[in-house]
């Protein structure tokens, strides 16, 4: 039975992925939140939150002051850009935070910041995520 490279090195980039954050060289902690609203719709009575941090942390790119890539009018201000996110440890639709369910919100927190998926862009053995900040959220409003 062959394996293809692809395969072979999607198996190990979770060790590859890790040494970033096994010498303490990132920029902030990313995780996966899920609210769930208990009324009919997102912001209706109370939530309740669960969190997954992602591991291997990826590579956080802030590409918001490079006035070439604004200009052609695809990044905004404040995005983010999650590189190196692994293929095998993570799905596309488990990235994406567009949930079609009325009461159930999904957001990316990266550090304090609250952001939603704009585009996921598949590489050989990784995805890049581009996300973008939420504008004030509910625990941001709390505050």
């Amino acid at each position: 039975m062959s394996c293809s490279l692809r395969d072979a090195l999607k198996d190990c980039m979770g060790d590859i992925l890790g040494i970033r954050e096994d010498i303490g060289a990132q920029l902030a902690d990313v995780y996966l939140i899920t609210r769930n609203w208990s009324g009919e719709r997102v912001g209706d009575g109370s939530y309740s939150e669960s969190t997954h941090k992602m591991s291997p942390i990826p590579q956080i790119v802030d590409y918001s002051h490079d006035l070439r890539v604004q200009e052609g009018g695809t990044y905004k201000s404040g995005d983010l850009i999650l590189k190196g996110v692994s293929l095998d440890a993570y799905t596309e639709k488990r990235l994406r935070t567009d949930t079609g369910i009325r009461n159930v919100e999904k957001f990316i927190k990266v550090g304090d910041h609250y952001y939603r998926t704009i585009h996921i862009r598949e590489r050989f053995v990784t995805w890049d995520v581009h996300i973008r900040k939420v504008s004030q959220d509910e625990n941001e409003r709390r505050r």
